[in-house]
């Protein structure tokens, strides 16, 4: 055992051994003994207690260091007690653990001041309560040609009416304000730390937005486009190379000639149409409802994939009870409907060995005319079910993620909805349901 290790217990048993000589002597009435144990007691508590006290003391000094982040300090287990060596070891660690965990939260702190220090956007952080200014980057000094002011006030006596402007602006909005000839979108957020409730508000000039969102919207335009345009150049082109083979081969009657220049016709005014509709959205948010047979639209585009139908061995079962079935929509939109979902149809029955392609036609409970086209493909998972129609998702590699938003929005136009009903591993089936009215 460690020499420290007996140091209190032997300090304790000298007093415990003290105090009995002391007892006995006074029990005995011999003063020639109980005076100099009296004694040598009182110096045996003095001992204990400057002991006891010089423990504390380096415990308080611990923790109060502690609390001022100072962790540069640590409790010596050399020569304490085996009763506390433990304790101090477990406090020791526990310094060392605030010390790592506070350089760790100063880098952060020095990485975000260097990203935002960066950042071409303008960042201006302040309290709520008192409306300090917690952090301003040199991009919104350069915009606001200030240096740095300590409080939201400061910004009342250079510009009142970004002042009244901050102070309005509430977390989540986003809102325009000229800072000289420039116009700024002013958009805020809100957090709480230890010390308070704070707003970020972030100053980006309207001219880098409106740059960065022109851009996205003529790309996401040009994929819309590529991606329809695709989809109908492909079964025209298709078609057009059976017929040519058709006269080089054997001899194609007139009526076979007629029935598939009438649809590469159709389908290329109605693309043509399509993609003079879409030049203009606004264009786009109407469309020009007649009565339709449902069968004249199903035969029509069937027309259009029989030859990729009769390549892949696909004899679609078309099922419409009542051939005069008639919906109030634009053909032409519809036929680009019918176009995706045969396309999504006919990739999902891509790798199935026995593949199977039902259309149906028929009124539902409500008597709305519904229009299903359904595969016995792989199916879609429940969890992405309500992605497919997100605009740009897709699940396939190289899919653009546009026909089935779109045929929604067409659908919407109808004042109709598309509905999904799938299962892993046994098909899909899409459902166009058309309003009455």
């Amino acid at each position: 055992m460690n020499r420290t290790d007996l140091a209190l217990p032997l300090r304790a048993g000298l007093l415990l051994l003290t105090l009995t000589g002391l007892a006995y002597a006074l029990v005995t009435r011999q003063p020639v003994y109980w005076l100099p144990i009296l004694l040598i007691a009182v110096g045996q508590v003095w001992e204990l207690m400057r002991y006891l006290n010089r423990q504390n003391r380096e415990l308080t000094d611990f923790l109060d260091a502690l609390r001022y982040q100072d962790f540069s300090s640590n409790l010596s287990t050399v020569h304490a007690p085996a009763s506390v060596r433990q304790a101090r070891q477990l406090l020791n660690q526990i310094n060392q653990t605030f010390s790592e965990l506070t350089r760790e939260k100063e880098a952060q702190h020095l990485y975000l001041q260097n990203v935002l220090a960066l950042v071409n956007t303008g960042i201006l952080s302040y309290r709520d309560d008192d409306l300090a200014v917690g952090w301003m980057n040199e991009s919104l000094k350069r915009l606001l040609q200030v240096p740095y002011v300590n409080t939201l006030e400061g910004f009342r006596r250079r510009n009142p009416a970004l002042h009244a402007q901050l102070l309005a602006l509430r977390p989540g909005e986003s809102k325009v304000f000229k800072v000289g000839a420039q116009a700024v979108l002013l958009s805020a957020t809100a957090f709480t730390d230890e010390t308070g409730r704070w707003r970020l508000v972030a100053f980006q000039p309207m001219s880098e937005a409106l740059e960065a969102n022109e851009a996205l919207a003529y790309q996401k335009i040009l994929r819309v486009l590529n991606h329809e345009i695709m989809n109908s150049i492909a079964p025209i082109a298709s078609l057009a190379e059976t017929l040519h083979k058709r006269l080089h081969t054997e001899p194609a009657t007139v009526d076979e000639l007629r029935t598939g220049i009438g649809v590469i016709r159709t389908r290329s005014e109605g693309l043509l149409q399509f993609s003079q509709t879409y030049r203009n959205l606004s264009k786009f948010s109407t469309a020009s409802l007649q009565p339709v047979r449902v069968i004249d639209l199903i035969e029509s585009v069937l027309t259009l994939f029989e030859p990729t139908l009769a390549q892949r061995d696909i004899d679609p079962d078309v099922i419409v009870p009542d051939m005069d079935m008639v919906v109030l929509a634009d053909p032409v939109l519809i036929e680009q409907v019918l176009i995706n979902l045969l396309t999504n149809a006919l990739d999902a029955l891509r790798d199935q060995a026995a593949p199977t392609l039902a259309i149906t036609a028929l009124h539902n409970d409500e008597h709305r005319p519904l229009v299903s086209i359904a595969d016995n493909g792989p199916g879609i998972p429940d969890e992405l079910i309500d992605e497919i129609f997100v605009p740009f998702f897709t699940t396939k590699p190289h899919g653009s993620g546009i026909g089935l938003s779109l045929s929604r929005q067409i659908m919407q136009l109808h004042r109709g909805s598309i509905q999904l009903q799938s299962t892993v591993g046994k098909g899909s089936t899409f459902s166009l349901l058309f309003s009455t009215s």
